[in-house]
């Protein structure tokens, strides 16, 4: 029991927060959340982010003497690895009344934790490039509050931003409301330059052979035969009525033209090859019709669709 308890509490104290992102896909943080029992957040904001990057999936973990964590996970669409970490203590994220002033615990423990923070990336990066000071909590109750920020550029595809804000000042006038603040938050950047997945030119003409036997075999009633070029994850699930069902929805008589092979990322945050053909007379740019098959990592077949354009 002595045991446990001193683990919990050693375990309590240590910030969570991920300082190595690089190359870690979303799944991973949703897995961690899913441990730490976190809950799924709704901020009811939309986030400007690049048109490279999703809205971030945002996470609230529970907190004792501090307002709860909220983590913000914005990932890349292409191949759903973190593109950024934000972790935010903020009272104003559950508390959004007017003149919110905090009790003096509160801020003391702000303090100890954005502290603490900072002793754990210094441990990893050195000293921060650090503006402002912690040391005289009276400045809490004046209009500039208390403050502090801290930086880390340990290479050139990482940046750590750190800044925390503590005040009791209260304004309120015809056109202006200014409230009392209370909050940290933790940026963790990943600078990386990624280029654009890509398949490899014998990886699309692997992919291209099993589609041309996919028609083959499907013009020739072979349904039997096409089990042998589905991905494992459909195999089990695809029927002969299926197959007849997908042999209606395209013209096996037309000759194909592989005109788009690219990367795809689907709601499940996986990501898999993509060809899509048109039909050879088809002039239209985009097609009016075509097809889009998804593969595995084998190079099967794990959905193909015909597609129209109205």
């Amino acid at each position: 029991m002595i045991f446990l308890l001193i683990w919990n509490v050693g375990f309590a104290q240590k910030p969570l927060i991920e300082l190595d992102i690089h190359n870690k896909k979303i799944g991973y943080y949703i897995n961690l959340e899913r441990k730490l029992g976190s809950k799924k957040f709704d901020t009811e904001q939309t986030y400007v982010k690049g048109r490279q990057t999703t809205q971030p999936e945002i996470f609230r973990r529970k907190e004792a003497g501090l307002p709860d964590l909220l983590v913000y996970y914005t990932y890349f669409k292409r191949d759903s690895t973190i593109s950024e970490i934000l972790y935010e203590w903020d009272v104003y994220n559950f508390d959004k009344k007017d003149h919110n002033i905090q009790s003096k615990i509160v801020s003391e423990n702000l303090i100890k934790k954005y502290n603490q923070i900072i002793d754990f990336i210094n441990s990893k990066y050195g000293e921060s490039n650090a503006e402002g000071n912690l040391n005289d909590l009276s400045l809490i109750n004046n209009s500039q509050g208390l403050n502090r920020k801290d930086t880390w550029s340990p290479n050139d595809s990482l940046k750590i931003s750190a800044y925390t804000t503590l005040s009791n000042f209260y304004k309120k006038d015809q056109f202006v409301t200014i409230n009392p603040t209370y909050k940290i938050r933790v940026y963790i950047n990943n600078l990386k330059e990624e280029k654009p997945l890509a398949l490899s030119t014998d990886q699309v003409k692997s992919m291209d052979r099993t589609f041309n036997e996919f028609v083959k075999l499907l013009s020739e009633d072979k349904f039997d035969e096409i089990t042998k070029l589905l991905s494992d994850e459909i195999v089990k699930t695809v029927t002969i009525d299926i197959l007849k069902q997908i042999k209606t929805g395209i013209n096996i008589d037309k000759k194909f033209d592989l005109y788009m092979n690219r990367m795809k990322m689907l709601p499940d945050g996986n990501t898999y090859a993509m060809l899509q053909y048109k039909y050879s007379d088809d002039t239209n740019l985009p097609p009016k019709e075509y097809i889009a098959i998804l593969f595995d990592g084998k190079n099967k077949i794990l959905n193909l669709q015909p597609m129209r354009q109205e």
